[in-house]
């Protein structure tokens, strides 16, 4: 389920970019529809949430060797399909770090 902090993420991206440079999409992995609809209704989140009810997506974005996807997991992917960052936990000087070197 997308954690808790999550708003925080998308509210620190919203407050640093323009929605024209950075885009910011939440992965909710291996929930129903109807979990991460009350989620994302509850949280007030105004990003775009992607439901991964399998959990493939998430898991595409794990470590070699790695049995454990912690949540949350945060993905900065540059312009031409770039990982750039990749963490499972929230560093926000980190995370803007990240995003303004990919831009």
């Amino acid at each position: 389920m997308c954690s808790l902090e999550v708003p925080d993420v998308a509210e620190t991206v919203a407050q640093n970019y323009s929605p024209e440079d950075v885009v910011v999409w939440l992965i909710n992995a291996g929930d129903s529809f109807d979990t991460a609809w009350t989620f994302m209704d509850g949280a007030a989140v105004e990003a775009t949430c992607l439901l991964d009810s399998s959990g493939n997506m998430q898991n595409s974005y794990m470590w070699p060797g790695e049995s454990y996807s912690p949540y949350p997991r945060h993905v900065v992917i540059d312009r031409d399909g770039v990982i750039r960052y990749l963490a499972v936990q929230y560093d926000a000087s980190a995370l803007l770090a990240a995003i303004d070197a990919a831009l």
